[in-house]
């Protein structure tokens, strides 16, 4: 959306214009469906079993365990394209927060 339009100056070497001031696209939640709310839920058990890994000793193994689990019924059930947009942001967020990113933001 082009909130302002960039103003034409005049200069001794002739007129310059200013690029225009637009607003990037708008981001809405959408409710997500089944196929979301599965990945969703693993997402958030991926995230939760990072906090058995503070247990001592056991923690460690355990936490590994169900992260994999996890994360691979992540990779089942979303497409390529999903999986890609969520891989980018899962780089710097935790898993629940980049599946809804990924699931429940959509262009308009």
């Amino acid at each position: 959306m082009k909130l302002f339009e960039g103003p034409d100056l005049p200069t001794p070497f002739g007129n310059i214009k200013l690029p225009d001031l637009e607003t990037p696209p708008i981001e809405l939640p959408q409710i997500p469906d089944e196929h979301a709310a599965k990945a969703l839920g693993h997402g958030i058990g991926e995230d939760a079993a990072a906090l058995i890994g503070l247990i001592p000793w056991v923690g460690d193994i355990a936490s590994d365990i169900l992260i994999d689990m996890h994360h691979a019924e992540i990779k089942r059930i979303l497409t390529d394209a999903e999986y890609r947009k969520f891989a980018e942001y899962n780089k710097a967020f935790p898993t629940a927060v980049a599946l809804a990113r990924t699931l429940c933001f959509k262009k308009v």
